[in-house]
């Protein structure tokens, strides 16, 4: 009865003497890298307060109206509004806040045709609806810009 676990244990040192070795796998040299230190957090506020000293600053999304209601240019532009070379343009900046509505104390006209054309892209902007801007997820505000170009229609003769 002795000899079962002299037998096992026989067994066991044959089976893994006739095992191949082990293949030793050479490690690859490694090189120590410089990781940085994380970034500090940047709160929600300390984000408004560096878009208000900065109202291009770099965002995530920026400020777009929802939809162009009222539409900022008559369907039918008064030929008042044409340069002389049949072309109507109009260029603004206005600040959007978080909230998404337009600061009218901002707006800026870059460039315009007609003071007509001014007034109607002024009004409509006032009550435009904006997604506000984000930066990291928090809303921001920041300078919202648009143009707009229209060439005289060309009268056709019958």
């Amino acid at each position: 009865m002795k000899l079962l676990p002299i037998t096992a244990t026989v067994l066991v040192l044959a089976c893994r003497a006739s095992a191949p070795p082990p293949e030793v796998v050479a490690e690859p040299e490694v090189t120590p890298v410089r990781v940085a230190p994380p970034d500090t957090v940047v709160s929600c506020a300390e984000w408004v307060q560096r878009a208000l000293a900065n109202p291009d600053i770099d965002v995530t999304r920026v400020a777009e109206p929802k939809a162009y209601e009222p539409p900022p240019i008559p369907r039918r532009v008064p030929n008042s509004v044409y340069d002389k070379s049949g072309k109507a343009e109009i260029s603004i900046t206005v600040l959007v806040d978080t909230l998404g509505k337009a600061d009218m104390a901002s707006f800026t006209v870059v460039k315009t045709t007609s003071p007509r054309l001014t007034t109607s892209v002024r009004a409509a902007v006032a009550k435009w609806v904006f997604t506000p801007a984000e930066v990291m997820g928090c809303k921001v505000p920041r300078r919202y810009k648009w143009s707009a170009t229209a060439m005289r229609p060309k009268r056709t003769t019958a």
